[in-house]
């Protein structure tokens, strides 16, 4: 066979894969080359921190604060000091700043701050210490005093092994709903045929959300004993951390399951289902805070749920938080859930009526 005729065959059989071919080389690219935007620069500048000025602190004294921390934060103000530190537990806010009542006093020269953040969140700590010798050097030149900035870990002073724990298990959640099932699913399409003949497909697929969903126990245990050995203080078998896991799966596998049937299990399908894995590791904030890189990332990720059940397993396993914290974060990832429900009903509509 000559190179002409092979190529030939190449250009026939690329014209029957056109869409394939499409997404891998103009979808993927596109979407992996546009995702730059997200990232913007290395250190945080748009990350969460909580001023809390009192009532002895003027309106002045606190723009005065707060200007100093917007080159590497966002500020936002509180009144309550156990509230800022409520949201520090929940990630809402990645440091907290308590505005001292005689900032403004022209008798006093030497005014101490206190920076606290939470030893649990481990890829900010080394960040906040550069945050605090800025707010340190910008406070000092701008007042006719000096200003004492030091910072305060509050909790365990985890190490990035043990904090990365929750994040890699979410990981393998997600890699499971987005490459095992789809795979899985189309290996068996011959049998889900021959099952519609017994029992309706609704229930073929609940069946095997609901297998894969107890199938995740055994990344689960593993993790959790792998802790243990190593000596990691990391309870990933804490409740609000098992179901915001199972919630994740669900509301995944029901995507992918949707674009399974969607495409007719075809190749097209699961390299769309590999693009909404990279999607969503990459803006669920798995690992670094919210703000790290770009203020438009943020705001994105603040808008996916899985996000918050990254909120929920990491809260739960490191810092021992109670469930009914959580509440409203896993109502939300169930609500998520549940609104899957609705393309994956539609997808298995359209395939029954092609078949």
């Amino acid at each position: 066979m000559s190179l002409r005729t092979i190529l030939r065959k190449e250009l026939l059989w690329s014209r029957h894969r056109i869409l394939a071919l499409l997404f891998v080389l103009v979808l993927l690219p596109g979407a992996f080359a546009g995702a730059s935007v997200f990232f913007q620069h290395v250190l945080p500048k748009d990350a969460p921190v909580a001023v809390v000025a009192g009532e002895d602190v003027s309106e002045e004294e606190y723009d005065v604060v707060a200007a100093s921390f917007r080159l590497f934060s966002k500020p936002i103000q509180y009144d309550s000091e156990a509230a800022a530190m409520r949201d520090l537990d929940r990630e809402s806010v990645y440091a907290v700043v308590s505005v001292p009542p005689d900032l403004g006093d022209p008798e006093v020269e030497r005014v101490n701050m206190t920076v606290t953040i939470d030893g649990d969140m481990t890829p900010y700590r080394e960040p906040s210490q550069a945050l605090v010798s800025v707010v340190a050097s910008t406070m000092n030149r701008q007042l006719d005093k000096r200003v004492v900035v030091q910072r305060e870990i509050a909790g365990e002073e985890r190490k990035l092994s043990s904090y990365l724990l929750p994040t890699f298990l979410t990981i393998i959640v997600l890699t499971f709903a987005f490459a095992y099932l789809p795979y899985n699913l189309a290996r068996e399409e011959a049998v889900l045929d021959r099952l519609r003949v017994e029992t309706s497909l609704d229930t073929v697929v609940a069946g095997k959300l609901a297998f894969f969903t107890a199938l995740l126990a055994v990344p689960l245990l593993v993790f959790h004993a792998v802790g243990l050995a190593m000596g990691y203080d990391v309870s990933l078998l804490a409740p609000a951390a098992v179901a915001a896991l199972a919630l994740t799966f669900l509301a995944c596998g029901a995507i992918a399951t949707a674009v399974t049937f969607a495409s007719g299990f075809g190749t097209t399908g699961r390299l769309f289902n590999v693009l909404l894995l990279f999607a969503f590791l990459g803006f669920s904030g798995l690992v670094y805070p919210v703000g790290f890189f770009s203020p438009l990332r943020r705001d994105i990720i603040r808008r996916v749920p899985t996000h918050y059940a990254m909120l929920t397993v990491r809260g739960a396993s490191l810092r021992d938080l109670p469930a009914a914290e959580f509440g409203p974060w896993l109502g939300g990832v169930a609500l998520f859930a549940l609104a899957m429900l609705v393309p994956l009903k539609l997808s298995l509509l359209a395939y029954e009526r092609r078949a």
